[in-house]
């Protein structure tokens, strides 16, 4: 199968929005954006290049994790399936989008610290039953200075 995988380092540009199709499958879009830096070989300045824009789809248990762990403004790591949209807006132009399809979504831990918390999943198959069912904190350590 041929296809386009991306990781896109940046900042959620939009609120993640959690949305559930009328057969009950849940999705989350949001935006991100990706400025690229540049630096001069002469004078060693940086400078910003283009910011890229892409719009962000997870699926499933997915959607709702990274509606609630996001926020715009967030830095964030996407990596997923590449693909465009395209349509005609009102206007009767057209136009197009980037998109990625996410398989893996998470807080980008080199601009801050993020905590990990598993969540076991009633509804999947292999979930634990109601009774047996909790969130499990994993990884959760006090910060390290750095140089310490």
């Amino acid at each position: 199968m041929n296809e386009v995988s991306i990781t896109v380092n940046g900042f959620v540009g939009t609120k993640p929005t959690l949305h559930r199709s009328d057969g009950g499958v849940e999705w989350t879009t949001f935006r991100v954006a990706s400025t690229r830096r540049l630096r001069d070989p002469r004078s060693g300045e940086w400078s910003d290049g283009q910011t890229l824009w892409f719009t962000v789809k997870s699926f499933r248990a997915g959607a709702r994790h990274v509606a609630e762990s996001l926020a715009q403004g967030d830095p964030v790591v996407v990596h997923g399936r590449l693909s465009t949209e395209e349509w005609t807006d009102k206007e009767g132009k057209d136009r197009w989008q980037l998109v990625v399809d996410a398989h893996g979504v998470g807080p980008d831990v080199t601009r801050g610290l993020a905590r990990f918390t598993r969540v076991v999943d009633r509804t999947e198959p292999g979930g634990a039953p109601d009774d047996e069912a909790e969130a499990h904190d994993v990884g959760s350590r006090d910060a390290v200075p750095v140089g310490a």
